[in-house]
């Protein structure tokens, strides 16, 4: 190390020594005054993470791992809440305002440490790839969309917190650098995958949520009528809903199925049993969610994978009758011993299929009126005041005031509504080239990393199902989404990069 990269790498330490400071007393003033001892002691446990990176000088990595393990941790801090809209202010589901999680705190640093060192040693500009390109104009047009909005300020908030989920696939993209940093990623969300299965087991047997102080908790849909007095209780984890709990295991769980299908003979035992493990759990509280866009997503995602594992040769067709009979004895299991499984398929929804028909029609009716730019991100809840849908009138007033509080459970019509045709169908290309990521399959020399490629491709795929059927907006499950999606380029480059030495 020449003398200018010894004062660089001493200036750029003291840069994060006095960040440090600055952010700590500013973080350490907050907490003091925060009403919850979890969010003070979860914030206490993030600043005593960030000492101990400062003190060691390993920043990027244990701030890797804080992101992932993090990440599906809903607790979080408002900072633009929906309580500043002017349309229904207790309603559960206007533009989403701005909240900043434990993840997204330490997403903010990992970028800030990761450019700064890029920019201060190595002199050298940010990568960027074609589709960090296109996810970044993607995000640039949100904000474009947001400005002027009738929400105003709230818009604007629900803006940021898309970009921050688009700045997660971009840092996950290019912070995992080598086979260690993806070590690493993999055991933090191992772990954090084993403590949700723990903890909605502990939901499970005691019919309670359980919420970690500082959560939000749920306001609604902690249990599934089945009508003439049945219900059931649905467990959401470490999220604010059941449906989100299933999103987060959408995108787990098929890089976990696709591990358990290469057999132990092309990865590590100890791996194996791992994927084994996490699969099982996973998919026991997938079933106890009681989500069928969740089910369906898990299902078409593991028929993906198969699908490509028949096709390069990884499974025979007789080794794929025995998968088809085992996964018939575990569903008829599985209905034997939670028959509530059965009747979530077969039992009365209490109007949720209406509901998502009516919103539909609502959204249908905004993009007709505004079919190139949309209403403006954030707007959706303002504009379905101004439209007049035929089927609402076929229901109650109290039904029209119930449904008004909702956004469409469909968020290819929502970007539609919002940003436009044209903004829909770039989001619908971007899930195409997320999927597209892994191929060609030749590049794949390993096959631990090439099954969680192929299972993260999988997952994508299971998602747009799932953005058919739920109401995905600028929160949490989004999040999560485009952060696997940046693991997903991660690898692809870390592929090349291999291929190429």
């Amino acid at each position: 190390m020449n003398t200018w990269q010894v004062r660089a790498t001493s200036s750029f330490e003291c840069i994060l020594l006095a960040a440090g400071v600055l952010l700590g007393g500013i973080g350490m003033a907050v907490l003091l005054g925060a009403p919850s001892t979890g969010v003070q002691v979860a914030g206490l446990g993030v600043m005593a993470a960030a000492v101990y990176a400062l003190a060691t000088r390993q920043v990027r990595r244990p701030l890797l791992a804080a992101v992932f393990f993090l990440a599906p941790v809903d607790i979080s801090k408002a900072v633009i809440s929906p309580l500043t809209s002017l349309y229904y202010p207790a309603g559960p589901y206007f533009s989403p305002g701005l909240y900043l999680t434990l993840s997204h705190m330490a997403l903010l640093v990992l970028l800030v440490a990761w450019l700064g060192r890029r920019a201060l040693l190595e002199r050298r500009w940010p990568p960027m790839t074609g589709l960090d390109w296109l996810a970044m104009g993607f995000m640039v047009y949100i904000w474009i969309r947001s400005f002027g909005a009738a929400q105003g300020l709230l818009s604007l908030g629900s803006a940021a917190s898309y970009s921050l989920a688009v700045i997660g696939f971009y840092v996950a993209s290019h912070a995992i650098q080598d086979t260690a940093d993806l070590r690493l990623v993999v055991k933090a969300s191992l772990a954090v995958l084993f403590l949700t299965i723990l903890f909605v087991s502990l939901q499970t047997i005691t019919q309670l949520p359980l919420t970690l102080p500082g959560s939000k908790g749920l306001s609604f849909g902690a249990t599934v009528d089945f009508g003439k007095g049945v219900t059931t209780y649905r467990p959401s984890g470490f999220m604010n809903h059941p449906n989100s709990l299933a999103h987060y295991l959408v995108v787990v769980l098929p890089p976990a199925i696709a591990l358990c299908l290469l057999g132990p003979a092309r990865i590590p035992l100890a791996a194996w049993w791992l994927a084994i493990v996490a699969t099982a759990g996973g998919i026991m509280t997938l079933l106890v969610t009681l989500s069928r866009g969740g089910w369906a997503s898990t299902a078409l995602a593991t028929c993906v994978i198969v699908a490509v594992y028949v096709r390069k040769g990884l499974i025979s067709r007789s080794r794929l009758g025995l998968i088809l009979l085992a996964v018939v004895v575990c569903a008829f299991v599985a209905v034997t011993v939670y028959p509530t499984i059965l009747l979530r398929l077969t039992a009365p929804d209490n109007r949720a299929l209406e509901s998502r028909v009516l919103l539909a029609d609502m959204a249908f009716t905004i993009i007709k009126a505004n079919p190139f730019a949309g209403v403006g991100f954030g707007d959706y809840n303002r504009a379905a005041f101004e439209y007049a849908t035929p089927l609402f009138a076929t229901v109650t007033a109290d039904y029209q005031h119930a449904l008004h509080q909702l956004v469409v459970h469909n968020h290819f019509l929502l970007v539609a509504a919002e940003l436009g045709i044209p903004a829909m169908l770039l989001f619908v290309y971007l899930l195409w080239r997320f999927v597209r990521l892994p191929w060609p399959l030749s590049r794949w020399q390993d096959h631990g990393t090439f099954a969680i490629a192929i299972g993260l491709s999988a997952a994508v795929v299971g998602e747009a199902l799932f953005f058919n059927s739920d109401n995905y907006y600028a929160d949490i499950r989004v999040y999560l989404f485009w952060l696997a999606a940046g693991v997903l380029q991660a690898l692809t480059l870390l592929a090349k990069r291999e291929r190429a030495a």
